[in-house]
């Protein structure tokens, strides 16, 4: 009996050094994973990441913990680890999980919001903006409160393309904000309001020091029919002040259509290049051979700005010929000329191999800026001419400059659509947090598209 008990302590004492050795291997289970959760929705993120570490391999790489990892990380504003979390579960997946990566795209956007650098913020709005989605309402709400005012303005931009942002307080008490810019884009954000409840609101504006405010504070009352708002337009486009008298040519055409082109001619032959400027835009409101003339004759114009605004007009008609113009601005002495007059061409239709060789020339000159314009031109590729296109904008995403590589990523996502993600998400990986940025909008963007198609 004695050497049984013997036998039996020496067998326990084993398993006592075997539970001590096993002891980490064992620990951090599923119930474990099931704590991380409970602090994570406590959101006590950085304890959460704490106590992640500390579970076992097995329960860490599992699906369920990627994903929690990833959100985890997303928190305390860390995308980049979110994304190699990200990675991992695909792999696991073989597929994306679209939820987690609209969660990981939409990340690095929102830490660039509050980033100490006013052109990353700047990147960020921009994003949010051009997301168009009630779920960026709170964020762009945030951004009204910015130190900068042409960032306020982007967040007061993102609001008013948006039925539930022009509803906003915090978007309409904007209307008392320092900066011009951002009043006047609270101004035209309530110009697409059919609310006549606004009036009280908008009617001081009508007396602010600066013009370009009181003519939108014009165009908000001329939409709600009242008088006093049409007769300033309408005496603005012969003001002596060409800022006025601009801003008032590009309401009044765009109000106005057709009807408008008399007093576009007019302004097409103004001594001052932003009165010009302007009719040209406007003229693409009028689709007729005599708004075509007009425009052919300021592809010629001495200022450069003009030239390029009566380029991308002439590429917006589509009843007339203004090919033949358009061919003939490709020997522009302008590079930038000649990079928005690709884009009208190819918006018209024309085949690739008509501009292949202003667009060589362009993406390979030393001027970042020229090849971020021909960039955004290859966006304009309408079918057959996109796989093409793609191929260029492939090799500018590869360029040293990150705003060449942000151009190119915008426009393959417009020409490409969903199968551009793939793209996108290499873009996320970028060395560049104003790429990265870039390139998180631009799958929120085409997430957003792929919904819509589905209703």
């Amino acid at each position: 009996m004695t050497h049984v008990n013997t036998h039996r302590g020496m067998l326990l004492c084993l398993f006592g050094w075997v539970l001590l050795i096993c002891e980490p291997v064992w620990s951090g289970t599923a119930s474990d994973l099931q704590q991380v959760q409970a602090l994570f929705e406590k959101k006590d993120y950085q304890k959460a990441l704490e106590e992640f570490g500390k579970l076992n391999k097995e329960i860490s790489d599992s699906q369920e913990a990627y994903r929690l990892k990833i959100r985890i990380l997303l928190r305390v504003g860390n995308p980049k680890d979110a994304l190699v979390e990200y990675d991992k579960l695909v792999g696991d997946l073989k597929h994306d999980d679209q939820a987690v990566l609209r969660e990981v795209a939409l990340g690095f956007i929102l830490v660039l919001t509050k980033d100490m650098r006013e052109q990353m913020r700047g990147v960020a709005y921009t994003a949010l903006k051009e997301w168009r989605h009630p779920e960026a309402i709170p964020v762009l709400e945030d951004g009204l409160n910015d130190g900068s005012g042409l960032v306020r303005a982007l967040a007061a931009e993102g609001l008013a393309k948006l039925d539930a942002g022009r509803r906003s307080d915090r978007f309409r008490q904007a209307l008392d904000d320092q900066a011009a810019l951002v009043k006047e884009a609270v101004l035209k954000g309530l110009a697409q309001s059919g609310d006549a409840s606004i009036l009280t609101l908008v009617e001081p504006a009508l007396k602010d020091p600066e013009v370009r405010v009181r003519l939108a504070a014009a165009e908000v009352l001329c939409n709600l029919k009242r008088q006093k708002g049409c007769d300033l337009l309408t005496r603005s486009v012969k003001a002596l002040n060409p800022d006025e008298r601009a801003y008032a040519v590009r309401v009044l055409a765009d109000r106005q259509g057709t009807h408008a082109l008399s007093m576009l001619i007019d302004a097409s032959n103004h001594t001052q290049p932003s009165v010009r400027g302007a009719a040209a835009t406007g003229l693409a409101h009028i689709d007729s051979g005599d708004a075509a003339t007009v425009l052919t004759r300021l592809l010629k114009d001495p200022l450069t700005p003009v030239r390029i605004a009566a380029a991308v007009s002439l590429g917006q008609l589509h009843n007339i010929d203004t090919v033949t113009p358009l061919r003939n601005a490709l020997e522009d002495r302008d590079a930038a000329v000649r990079a928005f007059v690709v884009g009208a061409l190819l918006g018209q239709g024309e085949s690739y191999g008509s501009v292949a060789a202003t667009v060589q020339t362009l993406s390979n000159t030393k001027e970042p800026a020229i090849r971020a314009a021909v960039a955004r031109a290859l966006g304009h590729a309408t079918q057959p001419n996109r796989e093409q296109a793609q191929s260029t904008l492939l090799m500018l995403y590869q360029d040293t400059v990150p705003r060449v590589r942000i151009a190119a990523i915008k426009s393959i996502a417009k020409i490409s659509g969903l199968s551009a993600v793939p793209i996108l998400k290499q873009a996320l990986h970028d060395e560049d947090d104003a790429v990265r940025a870039t390139a998180g909008g631009g799958i929120l963007q085409l997430m957003v598209q792929a919904a819509s198609s589905q209703r």
